[in-house]
């Protein structure tokens, strides 16, 4: 079922910073890399693009060490398999995170969820009600963005020739991670080369360029999400969130709130869209206590 992986040979990646043992399975499009550590109640995780698992390493590090934590990278980020013949879809990417959830016998999941990850981790959880105990939000969507500035901006770009071209030989997707940090001191040199190191070939960039075309291309796979939203209310919800994103900012966090809005939330006003990276001692103290706080209802559909 899986295989345990040699990283050593990867210089761009700071073993100290990301100590994990890695794991591959085969899912669809290739080798699907992830981490796996810890015992107990399971917490998976799920990046966006253009990040992997080594956004949550500080805060797997912790809850580690009282949770089953489990982190898996997409195909084509992180230390996955990046073919060139792969359509990159959400809807895929969710196929292979089903995949991985039932190879690995998990039960009772907690989603933690950011960016790309959200929507991909939403539609699995609205497949498998039952086997999703909770559900963890950060920066992210689960409704049709043709009418989002910033992703129509993305989209637009990504979509034409000269899109293609940034994307595929300027190394463009990474580029954009440190402008989303406030603290760019948190944006450190090891963080640096573990978010541009997984697309060093130029051949390994086309997931990147696929993903940003898929925030529009997949508009009414998004929007059959938000259709069965009320069906999530029956789960504890958490939204951790960073105001200062320009992208699933402020506003983003309001239109989930609205449709949830007795579920617990943990905003950041002096935090970019990589909350993760700026803030994962608060974000520990927060996702510890949600998972020991008493079941309560998220809300109504106003």
């Amino acid at each position: 079922m899986s295989a345990v992986a040699d990283t050593s040979k990867l210089t761009w990646l700071n073993r100290r910073a990301y100590p994990f043992a890695p794991h591959h399975m085969m899912g669809e499009g290739g080798r699907l890399h992830y981490i796996d550590e810890g015992s107990g109640s399971p917490i998976v995780f799920l990046h966006g693009s253009p990040t992997w698992s080594f956004m949550f390493r500080n805060v797997i590090r912790e809850m580690s060490r009282d949770y089953r934590c489990v982190a898996l990278d997409h195909i084509g980020f992180g230390l996955s398999d990046k073919p060139t013949d792969f359509s990159y879809s959400p809807a895929n990417h969710c196929r292979n995170l089903t995949k991985l959830i039932g190879e690995l016998g998990l039960k009772d999941i907690t989603l933690v969820m950011h960016d790309f990850g959200g929507p991909v981790g939403l539609s699995y959880a609205l497949d498998h009600l039952d086997n999703v105990k909770r559900i963890v939000l950060s920066n992210t969507w689960m409704w049709d963005l043709s009418k989002d500035p910033a992703a129509q901006k993305v989209g637009k770009v990504a979509s034409n020739g000269m899109g293609k071209f940034m994307y595929l030989n300027t190394c463009v997707a990474p580029k954009l991670i440190k402008p989303l940090f406030c603290d760019r001191t948190k944006y450190t040199d090891d963080v640096h080369a573990a978010y541009f190191g997984p697309f060093e070939p130029k051949e390994d960039r086309v997931g990147t360029y696929c993903m940003a075309k898929h925030l529009l291309e997949s508009g009414a796979w998004y929007s059959e999400i938000w259709a069965q939203r009320e069906a999530l209310m029956q789960k504890q919800m958490l939204l951790l969130w960073g105001l200062k994103d320009p992208t699933f900012g402020e506003k983003s966090l309001n239109k989930v709130w609205h449709e949830f809005p007795l579920v617990d939330v943990h905003s950041f006003d002096d935090t970019g869209h990589f909350l993760y990276e700026e803030k994962p001692r608060e974000i520990v103290a927060a996702l510890r206590a949600f998972m020991t706080a008493p079941v309560k209802t998220t809300g109504y559909i106003a």
